[in-house]
């Protein structure tokens, strides 16, 4: 298998007139917010955190493509060392994949605990930003807003914050796309829109107000035209929809499987309701009869000492037919 630096591949750049590509995905995203374009970077993550920030160090990112047209990228995050030495890690997950909440919080971790070698004191710790944009929704966030941030904080003072040093925000895409209807001036929305479709008339629209997006939009444009990047992406594109496939059968595959438990569990349910409703009307019909064969028995008795009929009938609750039939069988 051959493995290559994407920044080979962009060395070589071909004009053509297709449309743009997207840059949710991982290769685009990349190739996008690249050393080179520490610009739309710092805009993109001080737009996020509301921090402005001076420099930005991006020498530690590295992407490594797969000629292998069956296997997926090798995508590392996007990882940025700010000027105060923070450290920034952008993550973009299309497919909402088992325990998402708890994978983000053990790359948060990885990423702060990554920044000692042995021997240095936790003084040399700093704060670590994990953004998380998602193309789908949280179903545990439905109340929330598209952009939620999380740090660590007192159960009942909400002000007291145990430390800075943790910072995760989870945004929203699908939940974004119709936020600029409300708020134009929304930067993160912006952001998210040009994401989602940089193609649309929105986004050209908001480019012509907004240098950065119009910047990230230029550089698209160079991106879009690279007919090697394109044919990554048509690689991320098949192992996306693949996964996708997956997920989605293995899904039929269960619910048919609890179908068919669910039916034969409802068989064995139903016949031991049945046997139970059985067992209590045999026990009703039982007690019936007990009682029926308990007034004949007295209504013999009194016949044979000779009581009159009306009389039994007061006593046993039975019709004065019903007495003359007995009277018949024991005569």
């Amino acid at each position: 298998m051959v493995k290559k630096c994407l920044k080979e591949i962009l060395k070589k750049e071909e004009v053509n007139g297709e449309k743009l590509l997207s840059p949710k995905y991982d290769v685009v995203f990349h190739a996008l917010f690249r050393k080179g374009n520490e610009n739309i970077t710092k805009a993109l993550i001080q737009d996020i955190t509301q921090r402005e920030y001076k420099i930005i160090d991006m020498d530690k990112n590295v992407i490594i493509v797969n000629d292998n047209i069956k296997k997926k990228n090798e995508i590392l995050d996007l990882k940025v060392e700010l000027d105060n030495g923070e450290i920034c890690n952008i993550e973009i997950q299309l497919i909402n994949k088992k325990n998402f909440k708890e994978r983000m919080l053990e790359y948060w971790a990885k990423l702060y605990s990554n920044q000692l070698d042995k021997g240095e004191d936790y003084i040399e710790l700093k704060r670590t930003i994990l953004i998380a944009i998602v193309d789908f929704n949280i179903k545990e966030f439905i109340d929330e807003g598209y952009h939620t941030i999380w740090r660590i904080r007192e159960d009942k003072n909400t002000k007291l914050i145990l430390t800075n040093n943790f910072e995760l925000h989870i945004i929203e895409m699908k939940k974004a796309r119709g936020r600029l209807g409300n708020d134009k001036s929304d930067k993160v929305a912006q952001w998210m829109t040009f994401f989602d479709n940089p193609n649309s008339m929105e986004v050209k629209n908001m480019s012509e107000k907004n240098q950065d997006i119009n910047e990230a939009l230029e550089q698209l444009r160079k991106l879009s035209a690279n007919k090697q990047l394109r044919e990554m992406l048509d690689r991320e594109e098949r192992y996306e929809r693949d996964r996708r496939a997956e997920i989605q059968y293995a899904k039929e595959e269960a619910q048919e499987e609890g179908y068919a438990e669910g039916h034969a569990k409802g068989q064995v349910e139903g016949r031991a309701e049945g046997r139970e409703e059985g067992i209590a009307e045999g026990k009703k019909e039982g007690k019936k009869e007990g009682k029926a064969e308990n007034r004949k028995e007295v209504t013999i008795e009194m016949l044979k000492k000779h009581l009159p009929i009306k009389l039994i009938s007061e006593i046993t609750q039975l019709t004065k037919e019903e007495i003359i039939e007995i009277k018949k069988q024991i005569d």
